[in-house]
């Protein structure tokens, strides 16, 4: 006879599939919460640099597009819409287009023959000997002074009767030149300048390159009987390639954006030897009051120097980009 006061078992109590719902909700909840609370952390860092490229980068291009297709005056930039007339102008401009030949030139004969000399210091700067940094510091020193105080100390240079150049012509026999003021030496003033600014730049990016070249190479190279020629065609340019690539994009960008100097040593001339599109557009702005002129003239050499940079990086392997 069974026991009426037998233990009846009892099923061990379990969560209701609601309260199970409840709680994965709940991390849910917590999670979206932590999520978005670092999302918005991240867009406030990244604000500063937001604002700065959408002020001062694509606001103005945008601007200056749309200020292209009208007349464009100091006091109503947008008074008269005009279309395409300016650039219709510009493309038949001669001179316009020789601000273009000029630039171009300019670029060739800067960019090229400064990443060479600029290696070259690098490759000196970086051995061994004693005063190597004195010369690192005087090599240096175009970069710390101001760009209108580099003109003015070139403006002394290239004094006709007084500067220190045709002084060391006179002293070789030479008959003084005009640098400034002769459409055949006013150009080269202007690369002159412009290897002597740009140089000290691009040389301590390429010492810090060659900092980071793997002795072992050089080392393994030596033992196989490899001399200073060898190693360097065979193992240091071919390890800086990205760095000669990364050089040349960024001086031809600055070289082409020339400015300061046309501005404060020649004023475009004499007879537009010197004129580039940087210069046009201040000139048609400033001097002229077409602001709309101006516009086209620096939308279609932002595409211009688009197209240069897009060459240069088509034209090298992917494995130096």
């Amino acid at each position: 006879m069974p026991a009426h006061n037998q233990d009846i078992p009892v099923e061990p109590t379990q969560k209701k599939p609601l309260d199970n719902v409840s709680e994965g909700e709940r991390k849910g909840k917590k999670k979206f919460s932590i999520s978005r609370s670092e999302s918005w952390i991240a867009f406030l860092f990244l604000l500063p640099a937001i604002l700065h490229f959408g002020l001062f980068k694509y606001y103005p291009t945008i601007y200056s597009f749309l200020l292209s297709l009208y007349r464009g005056r100091l006091v109503e930039p947008f008074d008269r819409y005009v279309g395409l007339q300016h650039y219709q102008y510009l493309v038949g401009s001669s001179y316009f287009w020789q601000g273009i030949s000029n630039v171009i030139v300019y670029s060739i004969w800067r960019v090229p023959i400064g990443a060479i000399l600029s290696l070259a210091l690098a490759l000196l700067l970086v051995q061994n000997y004693r005063g190597r940094t004195f010369f690192r510091v005087a090599w240096y020193i175009p970069c710390v002074i101001s760009l209108v105080a580099q003109v003015q100390i070139f403006v002394w240079l290239y004094e006709p009767r007084y500067g220190l150049l045709n002084f060391l012509l006179s002293r070789a026999g030479i008959a003084p030149v005009n640098w400034l003021y002769h459409p055949d030496t006013a150009m080269f003033s202007l690369i002159l300048l412009g290897w002597w600014g740009a140089v000290p730049f691009a040389m301590v990016i390429y010492m810090a390159a060659l900092g980071t070249i793997p002795t072992e190479l050089y080392e393994a190279a030596e033992i196989d009987g490899a001399g200073v020629w060898s190693r360097f065609w065979r193992i240091t340019l071919p390890m800086l390639m990205p760095t000669t690539f990364f050089v040349l994009i960024t001086q031809t960008i600055l070289a082409m954006n020339l400015f300061e100097p046309i501005y404060l040593m020649t004023g475009g001339g004499p007879m537009g030897s010197t004129t580039m599109p940087g210069y046009q557009i201040y000139e048609a702005a400033f001097e002229f009051n077409m602001w709309g002129r101006a516009s086209a003239v620096a939308v279609i050499f932002f595409f211009i120097i688009l197209a240069f940079t897009y060459l240069q990086y088509k034209g090298v392997p992917e494995s130096y980009t």
